[in-house]
């Protein structure tokens, strides 16, 4: 531990996403971990923070974050287009 990877995703989308990383099997650092009071005005940023894991670990860990972007960036962003059931 001791290092952090700072993650900005969509605007008003960094609980989501780590929402659905957790479903997906990855633990984070809660949105807005970074801020003051943990209070992210555009709820965008989100703190990793691996510690220890070995490269199999990471490589999975990294896909289930990048799905979980995928997935919660889609639907927000098919929402803003007035998408019903996104």
């Amino acid at each position: 531990g001791g290092y952090f990877i700072s993650l900005d995703v969509l605007d008003g989308c960094a609980r989501d996403f780590v929402r659905a990383a957790k479903k997906a099997g990855v633990e984070l650092t809660p949105a807005g971990a970074t801020h003051p009071l943990g209070l992210d005005p555009h709820d965008r940023t989100v703190r990793i923070a691996p510690t220890f894991p070995d490269l199999a670990t990471v490589q999975v860990a990294a896909e289930g974050v990048a799905l979980s972007v995928l997935l919660v960036t889609s639907k927000a962003l098919l929402a803003q287009r007035g998408v019903v059931n996104a």
